[in-house]
């Protein structure tokens, strides 16, 4: 059970650094995306293409093999699954908050505008703490996927809960009783964090724009 504890609170961990490294990636790609010039937006979309297009085992290799050996530079199983996972949520994060962005009316942008505000403080105080409550719903799910996704892990031999229960089926001969303990974990651990993001959503969501972007 310590063997299991350890590997469900790296794959937590890894889940939570990626899930919001990846957040604050894809504000960053969102804002270069909808107000940047044009070559920031042909580098923010050829980053997403790739991240989203390509399969997340092979990033995985990418940044744990390929890329370390090419630059001759060393890095651990840890700090390279971390890496992809951030990269990878923040392309598919850049999606949500770039539609959670355009949701807000416009007419608050040239309100704010006629008050004089700059543009980094209409983003800093209007759109985005609009945005990231507008997002939660679709950002659940993102934290949902990415969770399930820390299975990948195993190829490059992170001691995360599936590799965990791997290990423990091959000593012990029984892989039923321990996938299945191993998939309930995940189902307890996802659930809970799901049901708690949707408590946090009707306490933050703003009152008739969730409409207005279904």
């Amino acid at each position: 059970m310590d063997f299991i504890a350890r590997g469900l609170m790296l794959s937590i961990e890894i889940t939570l650094i990626g899930v919001l490294g990846g957040l604050a990636l894809g504000i960053l790609a969102s804002i270069g995306d909808l107000y940047g010039n044009k070559p920031t937006r042909v580098l923010v979309n050829c980053y997403v293409e790739f991240f989203r297009g390509s399969p997340l085992i092979v990033q995985l290799f990418l940044f744990y093999f390929t890329i370390p050996a090419l630059l001759n530079i060393p890095i651990d199983a840890f700090t390279a699954g971390c890496l992809t996972f951030i990269l990878n949520s923040g392309a598919y994060q850049k999606g949500y908050i770039k539609g959670a962005m355009e949701a807000v009316f416009k007419d608050q942008m040239l309100a704010a505008l006629s008050l004089g505000l700059t543009k980094y403080q209409i983003l800093r105080y209007v759109i985005v703490p609009q945005a990231l409550r507008i997002v939660i719903p679709a950002w659940t799910n993102e934290l949902c996927s990415l969770a399930k996704s820390t299975s990948a892990l195993i190829v490059i031999g992170v001691s995360e809960l599936l590799t965990t229960g791997y290990s423990i089926a091959s000593q012990t001969f029984r892989p039923l009783e321990t996938f299945a303990f191993i998939a309930l974990l995940y189902f307890i651990w996802i659930y809970c964090m799901l049901k708690f993001l949707d408590l946090v959503y009707e306490r933050v969501k703003i009152p008739g724009l969730e409409a207005a972007i279904t």
